[in-house]
């Protein structure tokens, strides 16, 4: 070699110095400034508050530690009532759709004072955190500095998973460690692994379907017996009753993506992008590009069939390449993300292990601008949004508040890409393969069958929409309704979650205008007299509820007046002498009644806490029906106040809530469960033939007659989400 060829050799060796150097400083300094972000906008300011998502758990395993029924924790007034009770400084609270096993992540701090527990759990957290690192590290090449910048990359996750106290930074522990088992042949153990996270998330019980594809039979196994034990577990600690109503009315709506507000952009989803643009709903999305549910159904059941049969085709190839399986496990965690129908910025803390895996095989087969691109689009998906999600985009413009979910698509084509190149196999031969052919099968079988199953739910949702009581753009919740000589009355939720205000409200309907009446703590369940001029309400405040009397022309004007100082869901006499309420005990209640007239100041027990006591109502004789928890299902019980006989409607033989006589004393309206769903349903007291008012497959509960006992006035949440009803009219068919 000549002088002049060495010279040009130290030249590019100096050159790629020079560039390694650059680049490793690079790395460095991005990291470091991304620590210093997750310090100073996350990990900090979430030592110094309650995180609302924590508040949630902490509050469930409060409620299971010290006896509570916690099947009801899904009914957002009740667990708001409690949250209220325990003194828990947060707004709002609500369950809906997390495990029950969730809330035993924070079960061994819910002895603590909510801040100091929340404080634990960031440590806890951090740890998890920490460990995942450490796991990822063992299964990865890649050096310390790549994995540490890999996970603060992601911004939007670690921050809000951290700010509100979430649990997904244990997700994450507990999928990478399944990972580090499965590459390392432990199969059963990773099934067993992934099962414990399923306990807490259901999206990674899907794995039983890349196990199957895999043939993955140790593991397939692993995970059933996981899930069996993780069952079992649930009932034996929460009950068979709170175990099946999860399992029959909260499961099939978080699954559906009918969860608290399905038409948000912040879900970041297909399933909330097609619902913005194709569903109508008054108050939720009332300006879609136009109301076409069935194209909506359509075009989701096009394309999640199209995305999961692709990367599930892709996924079935076998390889026994250790880089391989990484890719695999990798895609398949960024699939059930990807397919998730309400995913939100701290879900995306799983997606480090799929970046960490696929960079690390990238850069080992020394495909460096691949693994630059990942890392970008990976970035993209994780950036903060919220500013976003400030505004209400009209008809087509929701287009562009959805950007989370065009980078997710971009990095889902990346990781195709990289998947379909690691088979070595060329496309064309793939296309020609049985296995596409059985792909396109798949591809049938499941659009068909999701657009079926959506037209046969969506069948009657919207037909509530015309006979709406009141229309408030944003309203979240309205139930309880209660009809005067001249008005409506209704409990109602702010219509923003984030209220800093008490979140529960009483409004009062006329024809003319809505008067809000609250302050003071959350306020529940009107009640009135015939013709409106006396109300009472239910204001919930730390350790007990008050019922409360006030004007509700001059609420804002003048404070209300305690009638009763520990009593919830006051209920009024048709002649407007007596109150019936509850008053709870760990959660059970027992019925009671207070005599406004004649004996002021006098209460007597009716019914005792054996009966768990839900809601009553006064017939026109003054007798008092309330529906009772009693042997897995709901009774419905009749009392006569002066002589106190219990009596249980035998006749009624659905499990059954909400009891309301019509004001003519000819009809009994109460809400019966089919099929985890609730139905208003109608009987004549005199020949005790029974009707049923609606079918569809949504919630119609809190019946309330109107004056002249030919309608119906009751909550819904049809064309909406689990529990978030609005109020709509039935007219009574004789």
């Amino acid at each position: 070699m000549g002088v002049s060829e060495m010279t040009m050799c130290e030249a590019k060796t100096s050159q790629m110095t020079q560039r390694s150097f650059l680049g490793l400083m690079t790395e460095r300094i991005l990291f470091a400034l991304l620590m210093l972000l997750f310090l100073t906008r996350g990990l900090i300011p979430s030592w110094n508050h309650l995180g609302s998502d924590f508040a949630d758990y902490y509050l469930v395993a409060r409620l299971y530690r010290t006896g509570y029924p916690v099947e009801r924790v899904y009914e957002w007034t009740w667990l708001q009532r409690q949250k209220d009770h325990a003194g828990i400084e947060r707004p709002l609270v609500g369950f809906a759709p997390s495990t029950l096993t969730s809330a035993l992540l924070v079960l061994p701090v819910s002895s603590m004072s909510p801040l100091q527990a929340n404080r634990t759990w960031l440590v806890i957290s951090l740890g998890l955190l920490l460990s995942s690192a450490a796991l990822l590290k063992k299964i990865t090449d890649l050096p310390w500095r790549r994995l540490g910048l890999i996970m603060c990359l992601a911004v939007a996750p670690l921050h809000t998973n951290f700010l509100l106290g979430q649990v997904h930074a244990v997700m994450l522990f507990l999928l990478t460690l399944a990972a580090w088992l499965y590459l390392t042949d432990r199969p059963f153990r990773a099934g067993l692994a992934v099962a414990a996270a399923a306990a807490f998330k259901i999206y990674p019980a899907f794995f039983l379907l890349f196990f199957l594809l895999r043939k993955q039979w140790r593991a397939v196994t692993g995970l059933l017996v996981g899930a069996a034990g993780a069952i079992l577990l649930s009932i034996w600690l929460f009950g068979i009753d709170a175990f099946s109503v999860y399992l029959h009315e909260v499961l099939p709506s978080g699954l559906r993506g009918e969860i608290i507000d399905p038409y948000a952009i912040g879900w970041d989803s297909l399933n909330s992008l097609l619902r913005r643009l194709f569903i109508y709903e008054p108050e939720l999305n009332p300006s879609p590009v136009a109301h076409v549910p069935y194209l909506c159904a359509f075009l989701r059941s096009v394309t999640y069939a199209v995305i999961s049969v692709i990367f599930l085709w892709a996924i079935s190839f076998k390889s026994p390449s250790r880089s391989r399986q990484k890719l695999v496990w990798a895609t398949f965690c960024f699939l059930l993300l990807l397919l998730s129908s309400e995913p939100l910025p701290y879900h995306f803390v799983v997606l480090i292990l799929s970046a960490a895996l696929v960079s690390d095989c990238l850069i080992a087969e020394g495909q460096l601008g691949l693994a630059r691109l990942v890392v970008v689009l990976y970035a993209l998906v994780c950036i903060p949004y919220d500013r976003l999600y400030r505004f209400n985009p009209r008809g087509w413009f929701s287009l562009l508040a959805f950007p989370r979910l065009y980078s997710m698509l971009l990095l889902g084509g990346a990781f195709l890409y990289v998947l379909m190149m690691s088979e070595g196999e060329p496309l064309l031969g793939r296309l020609r393969s049985r296995s596409f052919g059985y792909a396109v099968i798949a591809f049938v079988a499941i659009s068909a069958g999701g657009f079926a199953m959506d037209l046969l739910h969506m069948e009657g949702q919207f037909d509530n929409y015309k006979t709406r009581v009141v229309t408030t753009v944003g309203s979240a919740i309205a139930v309880d309704p209660v009809v005067t000589s001249d008005s409506v009355l209704y409990g109602s939720l702010a219509p923003t979650f984030t209220s800093r205000h008490d979140a529960y409200v009483i409004h009062r309907v006329t024809d003319n205008s809505v008067i809000s009446c609250g302050g003071g703590g959350d306020w529940f369940h009107p009640t009135a007299t015939m013709d409106g001029q006396t109300t009472w309400a239910e204001v919930a405040a730390v350790d007990h509820s008050r019922i409360v009397r006030f004007g509700t022309s001059d609420c804002l004007q003048n404070p209300p007046i305690t009638e009763i100082e520990d009593g919830e869901q006051p209920s009024v006499s048709m002649d407007g002498r007596t109150l019936s309420y509850i008053r709870e005990f760990r959660g059970r209640g027992s019925l009671f009644i207070h005599h406004l007239q004649d004996e002021p100041n006098l209460e007597h027990e009716l019914a005792g806490p054996q009966y768990d006591v839900r809601e009553a109502t006064f017939s026109p004789e003054g007798e008092i029906a309330f529906s009772s928890w009693q042997h897995h299902r709901y009774h419905l019980f009749l009392v006569e106040p002066k002589s106190d006989v219990v009596a249980e409607m035998n006749d009624v033989n659905c499990s059954a809530r909400y009891p309301a006589f019509s004001p003519d004393g000819e009809w009994l309206a109460f809400s019966c469960e089919h099929g985890g769903v609730w139905q208003i349903v109608v009987k004549n007291r005199g020949t005790g033939e029974q009707q049923l008012l609606t079918s569809a497959n949504c919630n119609s509960i809190a019946p309330a007659w109107t004056r002249d006992s030919k309608s119906l006035i009751y909550a819904t949440d049809c064309g909406r989400a689990l529990g978030i009803t609005a109020l709509s009219r039935l007219r009574l068919m004789r």
